[in-house]
């Protein structure tokens, strides 16, 4: 049994450690979902991923209805955490559990009564052939649902003690089985039902796994007592904001989606779903980050004053724009290349509409670690106005942008509403309501400071990249295309291969067939990584370069320096 508040390891032991199997998660979360979709493209076709796509913005709009209480109940934790309150976290437990069960019934009557409307989003729409759209829906709505009404409560525990690595662990575990259970069903069976409900179970899974762990890790957290009213009070305000933000974050791709699937087509929310697919796999590698820093954080709000944490925080934030700088640089000059491989050129976006995706990735970065001590100093409620001013902006600039514009002009709209509302706006009230301090505008010019070096090594990398590569990368994909055409022309009914190759964690895949003297996949995939991994050298080298040119002789580039070596040194000497 560990100790409850979590003192055999120290904070910074626990964020690397939760990093650590974080990104071995994240690993195969980005290169088997990818295969996966790549199987499906080859197998069934664009409309079946436009379809799903459709699916999970809908239920990510359902799954509203949980309000944000796990958040607020992880955060309502920490005290009694740190405190050893073990009564206290076992109410709270006894209470998210109730909660829980609540919502998870009011999704499912939620979504059995937006189901008879599910058509009219289809409507003059081609949909795929042989697929009952109600029966697809169900199993979305089934997979939505369990969660609430099985054990997703547990999460909470080793959340609020700063153990992400074992919820991790669990996720990649069932992560590796779905996905090759899927890919087996995919390849071998022509119904999509199989691929469906094998996501269904694994969530089932995923559920008695967790809930095995915490008992074994933690058997001292049962679900009894009750909250009192102030406690009770308090996590009604803290829901309250949380349920604003929440439905900010799942509405903006959900309204893109929608906006696409409106005033353009099914087929090209399939295209945009690819690219998008791409941004939010990149994101979630630094979501890694932040998700591992937030119990800590929250833990060091609770515990040291309020100068020390700006410090940290703006000394974390130099070294997290480094990083984010580095991968939007490396998303440009690497994205279309990438998608041009993984699934033609017929399903490519414009080089405006892929500028215009990684702005929106970086103004993301640039809220990051701003949102982890906005959201470790339990700030959501005081933020309700902007939220519901950002959620507005957003749906009215896609409406207008989307008949001129279409793909880039939704694009744009939640780009605008993202930077001037929600990233101006939500920093005003950090800085107003916790740290008090009147370094906003240090934050500003901090941030600017970031960006502007990253647009000129921008520039230069697209410069430098210019060509390198694309013969490789053409070669590849012609290869692959000529083998999945001779397994045509031969009768195959089903792919009989996939080959992956990935640079940075990113997976691509194609069909691998040999039928009278196609090319060779090996070769193919060899072109590919060589014309992908020459791009993402160059950008690298470049990238590093300008960085230590840039900030050598700052204030931010020595403190980190020097915090970064006495981590090193402390983790030596406690390992």
């Amino acid at each position: 049994m560990e100790n409850q508040s979590g003192n055999h390891y120290s904070r910074s032991r626990n964020v690397g450690r939760n990093m650590i199997f974080g990104y071995i998660n994240r690993c195969f979360s980005l290169l088997l979902p990818f295969i996966v979709r790549t199987v499906v493209i080859y197998r069934f076709g664009a409309l079946y991923l436009g379809m799903n796509s459709l699916l999970s913005s809908i239920f990510q709009m359902l799954n509203l209805a949980e309000l944000g209480f796990g958040a607020a109940v992880v955060y309502s934790l920490y005290r009694p955490v740190a405190e050893g309150g073990t009564d206290t976290v076992c109410a709270y437990l006894g209470t998210y559990r109730q909660i829980y069960r609540v919502i998870g019934l009011v999704i499912l009557t939620a979504g059995l009564a937006v189901m008879p409307f599910f058509p009219n989003l289809l409507r003059g729409q081609t949909v795929p052939a042989g697929m009952d759209i109600f029966s697809w829906y169900i199993i979305f709505l089934a997979d939505a649902v369990l969660s609430y009404l099985l054990f997703g409560y547990k999460t909470a525990i080793p959340s609020a003690l700063q153990r992400n690595d074992l919820l991790s662990r669990v996720d990649t575990v069932v992560l590796i089985g779905k996905s090759t259970v899927q890919i087996i069903f995919l390849l071998l069976t022509d119904n999509f039902y199989f691929y469906l409900l094998t996501s269904l179970g694994f969530t089932v899974l995923r559920n008695f796994l967790v809930s095995r762990l915490v008992e074994r890790y933690y058997p001292q957290y049962v679900c009894r007592g009750r909250i009192d009213a102030a406690q009770f009070g308090e996590l009604k305000r803290l829901v309250g904001g949380l349920a604003l933000s929440k439905f900010r974050g799942a509405s903006r791709h959900m309204i893109d989606s929608l906006c696409i699937t409106v005033f353009v087509s099914l087929a090209m929310t399939a295209v945009y779903s690819n690219y998008f697919l791409i941004l939010t796999s990149v994101t979630s590698l630094f979501g890694i980050i932040g998700a591992s820093m937030v119990a800590s954080v929250g833990n060091s709000i609770v515990t040291e004053n309020v100068e020390k944490n700006y410090r940290d925080m703006r000394r974390f934030n130099f070294m997290y724009m480094l990083l984010a700088g580095w991968a939007v640089i490396c998303m440009l000059c690497l994205y279309q290349p990438f998608v041009r491989l993984w699934v033609g050129p017929d399903l490519m976006l414009g080089m405006p509409e892929v500028v215009a995706l990684c702005l929106y990735f970086y103004v993301l970065k640039m809220g990051d670690l701003r949102w982890i001590y906005f959201e470790g100093a339990g700030l959501w409620w005081k933020a309700r106005f902007i939220v519901i001013a950002e959620i507005i902006a957003n749906i009215v600039l896609n409406l207008l942008l989307a008949k001129y514009w279409g793909v880039l002009g939704i694009i744009l709209a939640t780009l605008i509403s993202l930077f001037f509302i929600n990233f101006i706006g939500e920093a005003w009230i950090l800085f107003k309501e916790y740290f008090k301090n009147g370094r906003l505008s240090t934050f500003f010019a901090d941030q600017a400071l970031y960006f502007g070096v990253t647009v000129v090594l921008a520039v230069a990398c697209l410069q430098a990249c210019d060509g390198v590569g694309l013969p490789c990368i053409e070669v590849g994909h012609d290869a692959l295309q000529a083998a999945t055409g001779a397994a045509k022309v031969a009768g195959v009914n089903a792919v009989n291969g996939a080959s992956a190759s990935a640079t940075g964690g990113v997976a691509t895949a194609g069909a691998t067939a040999i039928v009278n003297g196609a090319a060779n996949p090996g070769q193919s995939k060899l072109f590919a990584l060589a014309g992908l991994a020459a791009r993402l050298l160059l950008c690298t080298l470049i990238v590093v370069a300008g960085y230590y040119l840039s900030y050598r002789w700052t204030e931010r580039y020595r403190e980190a320096k020097e915090w970064l070596w006495s981590r090193y040194r402390g983790m030596r000497r406690e390992g």
